[in-house]
């Protein structure tokens, strides 16, 4: 007996490596009966009929199957996150903090989920703005992270953060990285930052190479409304960076706004499922 009907499947684009593993993941879901929906990503690496663009058509499934790697899931998140679709990752990635059924131990971890024997998990996304004079000028989501630096040149820039209305600090930095829990495992901690519980409620404000030693990771509440003002006049053109994907410009004076989104991602992991287990594998704690 399984607990969904209908399956989409969103893949690593443009990676012929996946086919085989797509492939095997349409038979396991017709073999339990469950409807294959494949998203358009998957284009062109199987002969299984047509595809549709599951985050425009959601209600076409009632699940998702991400095959990939972080990167990928990172992409699904950001695309799916209002349509209330549970995700399941496959990984065929490398490090896989995020997608954690994997090919090599067989599918009987992904048949468990699509059973019903799963451990459930709700992430948020940050919504990111890129504010001129009020007016947005650009908009993202971000599931890991956004990373505020100077735009194709290694250079200090000075900032402002304000948390709420109010001035916590001036920066001179080579950037501000604003994590989630779940990109606390990411670029900010290859920057010296804390790693966060998935599940707690909080944001990471790790600088980049600050220009003093006195600076320190930031967490702050959730519920914060964090903006970052650049003001230095030598920096024509600052990056507004999220997830390593999606790419903003900003400028002199402008304002960039980074809030948590309402909506919510639901992870689903398979029974067993042990985050600090998959810290002492992937960070090798021993």
């Amino acid at each position: 007996m399984t607990e969904f009907r209908k399956a989409g499947i969103v893949v690593k684009l443009n990676d012929n490596s996946v086919a085989n593993t797509l492939q095997e993941v349409i038979e396991l879901l017709r073999s339990m009966n469950i409807d294959v929906v494949l998203d358009d990503s998957t284009t062109g690496l199987v002969n299984a009929g047509k595809t549709t663009n599951i985050s425009e058509q959601p209600d076409t499934c009632d699940v998702v199957i991400v095959i990939g790697g972080d990167g990928t899931l990172l992409h699904a998140a950001r695309n799916l996150v209002e349509t209330d679709l549970p995700l399941v990752g496959v990984n065929r990635g490398r490090l896989g903090f995020l997608v954690d059924v994997s090919p090599g131990n067989g599918y009987h971890m992904l048949q468990s989920i699509l059973e019903g024997v799963y451990q459930e998990e709700d992430r948020f996304l940050l919504n990111i703005r890129v504010l001129r004079d009020g007016v947005a000028q650009s908009t993202s989501s971000a599931f890991n992270d956004v990373v505020i630096r100077v735009k194709d040149k290694l250079q200090i820039m000075d900032y402002d953060v304000i948390i709420d209305d109010q001035l916590v600090t001036h920066q001179r930095a080579d950037g501000l990285v604003v994590a989630t829990p779940s990109g606390s495992t990411a670029y900010s901690l290859s920057n010296g930052g804390p790693i966060v519980g998935p599940t707690i409620e909080a944001l990471v404000l790790q600088p980049i190479c600050p220009h003093t030693l006195t600076s320190r990771p930031l967490m702050v509440d959730a519920a914060s409304t964090i903006r970052v003002h650049i003001w230095d006049d030598e920096i024509h053109t600052a990056q507004v960076i999220c997830d390593g994907q999606i790419y903003m410009d900003a400028g002199l004076g402008d304002m960039i706004e980074v809030k948590v989104k309402q909506e919510r991602i639901k992870l689903l992991h398979p029974d067993n499922y042990d985050y600090h287990k998959i810290l002492r594998e992937k960070l090798n704690w021993g």
